[in-house]
């Protein structure tokens, strides 16, 4: 049920959002979803929940298989997939539509932002221990401009910036490793 509020809530926002959809998506009745959740609302935040822990840093890696990798590497890989459609990060577009409205949505982005940080940080944080790092930088710094980045890039092109606009991958990406080589100074033994 919850990854069929989750494709409901994708598809047409809060406001369009239909509960008949979601039970016929799911094969079950209207009043199943009911007694689960009673109301729209508890539906809606129950597949943000859902759709947030999918997209949350670990989940993400694991689901990748690049958990265990070193920092410097798995930011290259994300920096790479940045530029590509990505139908579970599209919500974000919904969310941070619906947020201004609804204080449930608004409370559930707030934690998720919070949530995504704190493992961003500790990515950072991992990175700092498995070698060379820019110790001028902040952590907190470094982390705000991974999610400005990885959020901002998504929004941007999901919301229609004409291609002209969007470099190649080749060229995003080599620009994102010299970003992270500011952070990650290669060594001889690293390069």
């Amino acid at each position: 049920m919850l990854e069929a509020a989750a494709t409901e809530f994708v598809e047409y926002g809060y406001e369009a959002a239909v509960i008949s959809r979601v039970a016929r998506r799911a094969g079950v009745t209207v009043g199943a979803v009911y007694s689960r959740w009673p109301t729209k609302s508890e539906v809606m935040v129950a597949a943000l929940d859902y759709i947030f822990e999918r997209l949350l840093p670990t989940e993400r890696m694991n689901e990748l298989d690049v958990a265990e990798l070193p920092t410097p590497a798995v930011l290259e890989l994300w920096s790479a997939h940045l530029l590509s459609s990505d139908a579970v990060q599209d919500v974000l577009i919904q969310v941070f539509g619906s947020a201004r409205n609804h204080p449930a949505v608004r409370e559930r982005l707030q934690r998720f932002l919070n949530d995504q940080s704190d493992q961003l940080t500790y990515l950072i944080e991992k990175g700092k221990a498995e070698g060379p790092y820019n110790a001028e930088l902040s952590t907190v710094a470094v982390t705000l401009l991974c999610q400005a980045i990885g959020i901002g890039t998504h929004l941007l092109i999901s919301a229609g910036l004409d291609d002209r606009h969007i470099p190649a991958e080749e060229e995003w990406t080599e620009l994102l490793r010299q970003v992270i080589a500011l952070l990650y100074p290669p060594t001889e033994q690293t390069t």
